[in-house]
């Protein structure tokens, strides 16, 4: 984790335990600052804001292809997801 960071996240949270912190420093918009706080040096994510949208890119691709199982081909929609229904 960036230390600049963890320490702006300790301060917040050692001074009132209930305080909110926000984890992504701009919760409003679709960036890579949530990964780059996370990543300490220069990593893919946290150095490349172009790298972060391809690869983004890249993986909802490829989560698509998973092919969910709808009740109607033989899935389900579990209560509880430990068990069957």
């Amino acid at each position: 984790m960036d230390p600049d960071f963890a320490s702006q996240l300790n301060s917040t949270c050692s001074s009132d335990p209930n305080a909110f912190a926000f984890l992504d420093p701009s919760p409003v918009g679709f960036d890579n600052a949530f990964y780059r706080n996370l990543q300490v040096g220069n990593g893919l994510l946290g150095s490349d804001q172009g790298a972060f949208f391809g690869d983004f890119v890249a993986a909802m691709t490829k989560l698509g292809r998973i092919g969910v199982k709808m009740p109607a081909i033989g899935g389900e929609i579990r209560q509880d997801c430990q068990f069957s229904n």
